[in-house]
């Protein structure tokens, strides 16, 4: 029986290179984890990107001959795209408008497509709205969003599975689908997570000897609510409170926080530190030097940070999206602050500086969970039920063969 699984990510492959693709390391060290917990052969099916960089932070140019996965570099509507998809054991892919066909295309060839979600409606408009565009333009991007929205409830119905991640997606459309995952992605793995919180092996009382240790990392963006977090610096020193903010990451707003950061003197307590190595910079300084994490995303993805930050055994103050509430439900890991609400972050954070104790409650509280959801638990569920529906596939194959044959 074919066990082939076929990956179709909206990620683009980067071309222009002899023998080259460029990827992102996030998505390639991904692909391993396909590649370690599916018994056959792993093929991505990907669109060319003509653009010089894809915007993520990790982009890579990777040699085709050097990949532990097949390659098939076609839009998503060719004739190769489809007898790829056709010819396959198992295929995932997302919501993209440009897969709307891929479900029934699959269920019409008799392959089990299984449908990764990300992004909620709500989500989606989220971000048109934090683009910051002309009336007209986002009116236009809403409606699209709102049309694609149609056609993405049409695919998950067709699926023969639906894999969620972060509660956003999940909530929206678990009763679309009879076999529904939730999951939450990540990078960190069980040798990143430390035993107890960091906060417990250091003093307690902030001052100004020892400032509370707060940090953001990610993508220095609106979208990622980067525009709030020197807002929030300023509300904190107006409340008195001693801290120190290392902001981690690279973007668009950089220039612009930077300057933000001078023109208020903060140069002593905000520190823009770039762009670190996740494995081997950014985790074990968020593990061994931080308190709290500050997140003041606008809008429900369901950020690989949430997750990676509490494996670090660091609670988090966030703005209260869909994703880090639905998170805090299952989570109480942190405190959500209304949206777009800076003076109360640092309010919120105040408290949590003269309350040290349920500062460690619920660092410990994020640590346990993180514990059961680490890069290898989530993965290996996630191929479970991929090879649960091959499975399912299989055995109506075998019942169909059966009946065909009973004399």
């Amino acid at each position: 029986m074919n066990r082939s699984l076929v990956v179709a990510p909206s990620l683009g492959a980067g071309i222009g290179r002899p023998d080259q693709i460029r990827l992102t390391g996030k998505f390639v060290s991904g692909m391993q984890a396909y590649i370690d917990r599916w018994d056959g052969p792993v093929t991505v099916l990907i669109e060319p990107d003509y653009n010089e960089h894809s915007g993520n932070l990790d982009d890579v140019w990777v040699r085709l001959d050097g990949l532990p996965f097949q390659v098939v570099v076609a839009r998503f509507d060719s004739e190769t795209a489809k007898q790829t998809m056709v010819s396959a054991g198992v295929v995932m892919g997302g919501p993209d408008h440009r897969m709307n066909h891929a479900a029934a295309t699959c269920r019409d060839a008799g392959v089990p497509f299984v449908m990764v979600t990300e992004y909620s409606l709500k989500t989606r408009l989220q971000i048109v709205d934090a683009d910051n565009m002309v009336f007209w333009r986002r009116w236009r991007r809403r409606l699209w969003q709102m049309r694609q929205e149609k056609a993405t409830v049409a695919s998950i119905r067709r699926a023969a599975g639906l894999q969620c991640n972060g509660t956003p997606t999940f909530e929206a459309y678990r009763e679309l689908n009879a076999n529904t995952l939730l999951y939450f992605d990540n990078r960190v793995v069980r040798d990143m997570i430390p035993s107890e919180p960091g906060l417990a092996s250091r003093s307690l009382q902030f001052n100004a000897q020892r400032p509370l240790r707060l940090a953001f990392s990610g993508r220095l963006s609106p979208m990622k609510g980067a525009d709030h977090l020197v807002k929030v610096a300023v509300s904190l020193r107006q409340l008195g409170v001693p801290f120190r903010f290392d902001i981690y990451g690279d973007g668009p707003l950089a220039q612009s926080m930077a300057e933000e950061i001078k023109s208020h003197g903060l140069e002593k307590e905000v520190i823009l530190g770039g762009v670190l190595d996740f494995a081997s910079e950014l985790m074990p300084r968020i593990r061994q030097e931080i308190d709290l994490f500050v997140c003041c995303h606008r809008q429900g993805d369901p950020s690989c940070t949430y997750l990676e930050t509490l494996a670090c055994g660091v609670p988090i103050v966030g703005y209260d999206n869909e994703a880090f509430q639905g998170l805090l439900r299952i989570c109480p890991a942190g405190q959500a602050v209304v949206m777009d609400d800076w003076v109360a972050m640092a309010h919120t954070i105040a408290e949590l500086a003269h309350s040290p104790d349920e500062l460690l409650k619920i660092a410990r509280i994020g640590l346990a969970f993180a514990k059961e959801h680490t890069f290898e638990s989530e993965f290996t569920a996630r191929m479970q039920h991929a090879r649960l529906l091959l499975g399912l596939r299989m055995n109506a194959a075998s019942v169909s063969y059966a009946s065909d044959h009973t004399l």
